[in-house]
């Protein structure tokens, strides 16, 4: 992944003044953006309904690890491309005796970025975590070990835990259906009256699923969308909802969870729906 424009000093104090690595919740703006690379299919802009804002993902690995993030409930906030305070990395990497990173082509000195800093919520006070996302051949590789380590004195001069996640570690079944699920969620943008309609249909069908059957989870939601009057793939969709609102638990690991029967999901008593309203 090539840089489309040559950073100067000039432009970090711009991206400074835009207000980037900076701000909190649906407010927050990354160090870098999709826009600051060459387009190589890599690159990508997810809208996340639980951050309210587009999140910046600069690789598959980070894109499959944000899914993971996103999904815990613990975690409530996500700030990616985080910059690191240029001065203290410089001060580390000469204490290191590590060369610091440069812009290519450049004598600016790099603002290190974590891909990931998030906030965890705990019985006790929030804590902060750190993780950098890599191909496992970047274990391998030198000068990606050297500025690791950079990071790694960073937050741990920091308390903050500081994690690697790599490509052949990622649950990839587990992403495939956090991705699959969250592709039904209500979007911004959307026809009211038909999020609406939506809404009001996941009540009825937390109410109907109470009673355990056993048939696949397509063919009753294809059946609910024929008895409450709605258009193909709809069903489905509210089923989508259901899950990623834990109402309706499933079991990550299964290859397919549309054709799932409905005894392999567990209802969530305990969640915000009423349970009480009968299902018409």
């Amino acid at each position: 992944m090539s840089r489309s424009r040559k950073i100067t000093e000039d432009v970090i104090q711009r991206w400074r003044a835009e207000g980037r690595g900076s701000g909190t919740g649906q407010c927050y703006k990354p160090w870098l953006e999709v826009h600051d690379f060459s387009s190589d299919g890599i690159v990508n802009r997810v809208h996340s309904t639980k951050l309210g804002r587009v999140v910046h993902l600069l690789s598959t690995v980070e894109s499959c690890t944000f899914y993971g993030l996103e999904w815990q409930e613990t975690i409530s906030g996500i700030y990616e491309q985080y910059p690191l305070d240029r001065q203290l990395t410089l001060e580390i990497a000469s204490k290191l005796g590590i060369r610091h990173p440069y812009y290519p082509g450049t004598h600016v000195p790099t603002v290190m970025t974590v891909d990931f800093l998030i906030t965890r919520v705990n019985d006790s006070a929030p804590s902060f975590e750190a993780y950098d996302c890599k191909m496992t051949a970047d274990a391998e590789n030198e000068r990606e070990i050297e500025k690791l380590a950079i990071a790694r004195t960073y937050f741990s001069g920091m308390d903050i835990p500081h994690r690697l996640i790599f490509d052949t570690k990622i649950p990839k079944q587990k992403i495939k259906n956090i991705e699959w699920i969250r592709d039904g969620i209500i979007k911004s943008g959307e026809d009211k009256s038909y999020t609406e309609l939506l809404r009001d249909r996941t009540i009825r069908m937390a109410n109907e699923l109470k009673s355990t059957r056993n048939i696949p989870l397509r063919d009753y939601c294809h059946s609910f969308e024929v008895r409450h009057g709605l258009r193909a793939g709809d069903g489905l969709r509210i089923a989508k909802i259901l899950m990623n609102e834990r109402v309706l638990l499933c079991n990550l690991n299964n290859p397919d969870l549309a054709t799932c029967p409905l005894r392999a999901f567990r209802l969530n008593m305990t969640s915000h729906y009423d349970f009480s309203i009968a299902a018409m």
